[in-house]
């Protein structure tokens, strides 16, 4: 695998690698050329990354070229021992006492702040893939590499949508807890948090399909690497409806922007302080509106010669601590960063 990736490196040409959850298999779409692919209404076939807000098509990559990739590389041993930075503790729980205030008298519910972690990697993007796929078996397992975005890899435990057979599946994630915690700690602040994001989910469905159609499982925990998450699976008919109108209604989801959706994402251009790109976008596999494997694209990191840029989010309700939202988003980012 390390010698494929290196020669895609080598030759410039747009490429991705991905395995999905509880798969043995790595896939690689791959271009031979550097031409640029957009997609805005998913009639083609092929593997999106999409950004968090502001474009009106996505980058793709198209299906042509394709291969399994079988012969699973080891892991490297980790060459130093790296720390997350905690210079920007102070400024983000300033963002989350002013997010808290915004709730408490404006018609901001939620709101879900984020912070960018830079450290030092001596890491290829391609060792970094194979640790993060042998690390997290659960999770959508990834390395995009892209003349127009860069190279960008993640673990995510978040599915956006699954459309098969005009069957959809999406799913309403949000409360984080580490993993030895026990689930009878999960406080109102988490179980509200998660609940707002299920209502609105369902709520923007009710705008491309009738009611009838829309099915809510129970509220369960799950895990996701060494933290645990709130999850309510939702199901829904979608024969006489497109997926580029169910990605128009429900990207991006209060779980990774906020609620009310326009006020959240204003508080977070004004005060976020950095610009997401594909961070809390959506990702993978689509066929000409028939079937699609999306992902929201959590636990992720922009790799650049010699650092790798890390990001993780927290929601931030009227309940929220700012001290308890910095050790969350430091923890998440620890799912990347534990493979350094």
């Amino acid at each position: 695998m390390q010698a494929f990736i290196s020669s895609l490196k080598k030759k410039g040409f747009p490429f991705v690698l991905f395995r999905s959850p509880e798969e043995n298999e790595i896939h690689c779409y791959f271009q031979e050329y550097n031409s640029e692919y957009r997609t805005e209404h998913f009639k083609e076939e092929g593997f999106v990354f999409g950004k968090f807000v502001g474009e009106e098509s996505s980058l793709y990559i198209p299906a042509t070229h394709a291969t399994i990739i079988s012969n699973k590389a080891p892991l490297k041993s980790t060459l130093t021992a790296t720390k997350l930075p905690l210079e920007g503790k102070n400024s983000f729980q300033q963002k989350v006492e002013k997010a808290i205030e915004e709730i408490n008298t404006t018609s901001l519910e939620k709101v879900v702040l984020s912070a960018p972690f830079s450290v030092p990697t001596e890491r290829e993007g391609g060792s970094l893939f194979a640790a993060l796929e042998q690390r997290y078996p659960s999770a959508f397992v990834y390395y995009w590499s892209h003349p127009k975005s860069g190279d960008w890899l993640g673990a995510t435990p978040e599915q956006f949508i699954s459309l098969e057979a005009n069957a959809l599946k999406t799913m309403s994630l949000a409360g984080t807890l580490p993993l030895e915690a026990n689930q009878n700690t999960w406080t109102k602040k988490e179980y509200h948090e998660q609940e707002l994001v299920t209502e609105h989910i369902v709520k923007a469905l009710k705008r491309v399909v009738s009611t009838s159609a829309i099915r809510v499982g129970e509220r369960q925990t799950i895990r996701a690497g060494k933290l645990q998450h709130l999850r309510t699976l939702i199901q829904l008919s979608v024969e006489k409806t497109s997926l580029s109108s169910i990605i128009d209604v429900l990207h991006p989801t209060p779980a990774v922007g906020g609620l009310p959706v326009v006020d959240a994402q204003s508080f977070i251009k004004a005060h976020e302080g950095y610009d997401r790109m594909y961070y809390s976008g959506f990702l993978g596999t689509f066929k000409q509106n028939e079937n699609a494997q999306l992902y929201v694209n959590l636990r992720c990191g922009k790799l650049s010669k010699k650092r790798l840029q890390l990001f993780a989010g927290a929601g931030i309700t009227s309940g929220s601590n700012s001290s308890e939202e910095w050790n969350e988003i430091c923890r998440k980012a620890m799912t990347f960063l534990s493979v350094l």
